[in-house]
């Protein structure tokens, strides 16, 4: 007997639905192999059969990588996992032809190349794309998985699971039993579908009922709403004037890469909190730098009624997760960048004052919340969505998800760099993603070149920014 499809959650299915012609809706690792210690020259560079043995021998860890989405032939059913039958590791570990070794340059080009394609929806939804030789040794891995598969957070675990491992001679992956289950007919998902919500619906009305007569229930729902208008005041005002990133994008992609020392962040941190008084974070740091950056590349401020605000996503997950989970459950924060202040020091303040704010309050769990209750509402609340993400609320997107502490290796090389990128989204087009690993915090860069210029200012204003804490603080 067959096991019942596993649905996408109401967040990986709206991953889904924000792809359009400009949109790819993927995700993208960067990692940066190095020479096996000792080694040295191109010959040393992984090889593609080497690297597809490597992954497939771990697939059996997480049986995601082997299934695609299904769709039903109605609209009102959920799509769902299915294995797939035919899935060949040639299909999604492949190599990038390039004449010769790859300079740091040309890498940035193949990486955004790769993100502008989307893909293809009738496979298991991701890619490795193996780059090199690169100048001076190493290997690098452009590694695409769609947003409905996987969030920052829970990419990074899978990565874990496939990709990397945390010394250089692991034990050998435990035998591989995969058997995948036939792909059910589009009926029969629809079948399975009215089935669940039926038995989903008759063993909840037992279960409303206890929590109706439960009185603590009464009193957290009390607090939740006591507690949410000031969340959605904090959160969701509009900013009330454009933004210079408010430009629609196409779907070419631009890259760059900015990695510092990981002690170096916790320097400033440690600094700015004995400086300030206050419970500053390595992510106040991070987002005071791209206040910087920003102020940089506006030629060192903006207009008197320019604003900058960034949505900061705050991952819902649990530590106690099961390491082959994926999927998403990301919330937000929303941030004023004050660009007009020009002392890093006053910028880190202000930044640290509401980000404090908004933890104190939970803000992030309040939102989590509300737009799940909206969506239960239909096109009003995809309506209310849509409006929470316009560009009058935030300007830029700004993530930060922890890696690996320790130092990773592939097929025993190490890991010398590690980023990750996230797309801009239509009027929103500048995208900051830093991701720490083996003692380096990697912050990559995404934006469209023909809706935004000078990438390079950013990044190096980001550099700057940094530097100017450290001497500062």
């Amino acid at each position: 007997m067959t096991s019942a499809p596993e649905r996408l959650t109401a967040d990986d299915g709206n991953m889904l639905r924000l792809e359009t012609a400009a949109v790819m809706g993927h995700t993208c690792k960067v990692v940066i192999v190095e020479p096996r210690g000792g080694e040295s020259g191109d010959g040393h560079a992984i090889g593609l059969e080497q690297l597809r043995e490597h992954v497939g021998a771990r697939l059996g860890r997480v049986r995601r990588c082997r299934q695609r989405v299904a769709f039903a032939p109605v609209g009102f059913v959920p799509p769902a996992w299915v294995d797939y039958p035919e899935f060949e590791i040639e299909q999604h570990v492949c190599r990038y032809e390039t004449d010769g070794p790859v300079d740091r340059d040309r890498l940035r080009e193949i990486a955004a190349e790769l993100m502008s394609e989307k893909l293809d929806h009738t496979l298991p939804l991701w890619r490795m794309d193996l780059v090199g030789p690169l100048e001076g040794g190493g290997s690098a891995v452009v590694w695409r998985i769609h947003h409905c598969m996987a969030d920052g957070v829970t990419a990074t675990r899978l990565g874990g699971q496939i990709l990397w491992d945390a010394e250089p001679e692991p034990a050998p992956p435990q035998q591989d039993e995969w058997n995948p289950e036939p792909e059910p007919s589009g009926w029969s998902l629809v079948a399975d579908a009215v089935g669940g919500e039926l038995g989903s619906a008759a063993s909840a009305v037992p279960r409303l009922a206890r929590e109706a007569a439960n009185p603590s229930s009464w009193a957290g729902a009390a607090t939740r709403l006591a507690r949410l208008p000031g969340a959605l005041v904090r959160e969701l005002t509009p900013l009330g004037s454009s933004s210079p990133l408010d430009r629609h994008i196409g779907s070419r992609r631009e890259l760059a890469f900015v990695h510092r020392p990981l002690d170096e962040l916790r320097t400033i941190e440690a600094a700015a909190r004995e400086r300030l008084g206050a419970h500053v974070t390595i992510n106040d740091v991070l987002l005071a730098a791209i206040a910087a950056s920003i102020r940089s590349w506006l030629g060192g401020g903006a207009g008197p009624t320019t604003r900058m605000r960034a949505q900061v996503p705050v991952s819902l997950h649990h530590q106690d997760e099961q390491a082959d989970q994926l999927g998403n459950r990301d919330s937000f924060l929303l941030v004023d960048l004050p660009i007009e202040e020009s002392d890093p020091v006053r910028r880190l303040e202000a930044i640290n004052s509401e980000t404090a704010v908004r933890k104190h309050a939970h803000d992030a769990e309040e939102l989590y919340a509300f737009f799940h209750a909206l969506s239960r509402l239909g096109p009003v609340g995809r309506e209310a969505a849509k409006a929470a993400a316009g560009p009058h609320e935030f300007s830029l997107a700004a993530s930060n998800v922890p890696g690996p502490r320790d130092p990773v290796y592939v097929l025993g090389r190490p890991v010398s760099e590690l980023y990750a990128f996230a797309e801009p989204a239509d009027r929103h087009a500048l995208r900051f993603t830093a991701l720490s690993c083996g003692g380096k915090m990697h912050v990559g860069l995404c934006t469209d070149p023909d809706a935004l210029s000078d990438l390079d200012v950013l990044a190096t204003g980001l550099d700057r920014g940094l530097d100017e804490l450290r001497r500062r603080c």
